[in-house]
């Protein structure tokens, strides 16, 4: 991890490696593992990470949409819609990281 908002993900949520953010209205995030499996999450947690997560991209992103911010990357992308596969990590083994999805990079990411 090369960037301070990857950094200060892991230190909240160790093993996360995608962090799906909501639009705010939902009130919800989910932290999935390397392993493409749901991780539970205390709830000052989730919302200290989306808060994070929205401060550091901010304006520049629509934040109606759900995003999927990859950890160890920096990278944030649009979440899949929820019929195509990679809305749901298992789906695809690929956390719908795809080119067409991406949408900007924390400072120092790898993409």
């Amino acid at each position: 991890m090369h960037n301070e908002l990857s950094q200060a993900l892991h230190s909240l949520a160790p093993d996360a490696a995608l962090i799906r953010v909501f639009p705010k209205r939902q009130g919800m995030i989910h932290f999935y593992g390397a392993d493409f499996f749901m991780l539970l999450a205390p709830q000052d947690v989730e919302e200290r990470a989306a808060r994070l997560i929205r401060q550091h991209f901010g304006d520049a992103v629509d934040w109606r949409l759900p995003h999927d911010f990859h950890v160890p990357t920096g990278c944030l992308y649009v979440t899949p819609h929820p019929d195509r596969v990679g809305y749901v990590p298992e789906d695809d083994r690929s956390f719908g990281l795809l080119a067409e999805r991406y949408v900007a990079t924390a400072h120092g990411g790898d993409r």
